[in-house]
């Protein structure tokens, strides 16, 4: 979209390619959460992390998400993908925009080593919830005898 000379008051002292870096810019500055949120939180999805007596529980905020857009994946005996599309028609209009969208990665470091088996997930009004059981028994202890 070409911006008139009333909309952008450098056309006149520096030319029509300032006005649309004044435009890019000032997106920019408006829009600090958008281009923020993969650093700050993880590709914008909030974990929780429970270590429990026999399992691990994950818990992570997905509002607007439905099942079939989430995909989770144990990919390490102590390491989970939680991979989100969220998948908007880019509409016009917008005033302030900072709800992702696209495809988003989390991946969660665990606290114990878990398998998948048993494995449980659920999303359920915006909320996925993992259930992974700990790996019973880890390590064997072995016995020091004196000699």
């Amino acid at each position: 979209m070409e911006e008139n000379e009333s909309a952008c008051p450098h056309q006149r002292a520096f030319g029509p390619g300032m006005c649309g870096m004044h435009r890019r810019f000032h997106e920019m500055v408006a829009a600090p959460v958008q281009w923020m949120m993969p650093v700050i939180r993880g590709a914008g999805i909030p974990v929780d992390v429970r270590d429990l007596e026999d399992e691990v529980a994950v818990v992570a905020d997905l509002p607007g998400v439905e099942s079939g857009d989430v995909a989770v994946r144990l990919t390490g005996p102590m390491a989970l993908r939680i991979t989100v599309r969220r998948m908007e028609e880019e509409r016009g209009g917008y005033a302030v925009r900072e709800r992702p969208s696209g495809e988003m990665t989390r991946v969660v470091n665990l606290p114990a080593e878990v398998t998948d088996e048993g494995a449980a997930a659920a999303l359920r009004n915006g909320v996925l919830a993992v259930r992974l059981r700990k790996v019973p028994g880890q390590g064997v202890e072995i016995p020091v005898r004196e000699e």
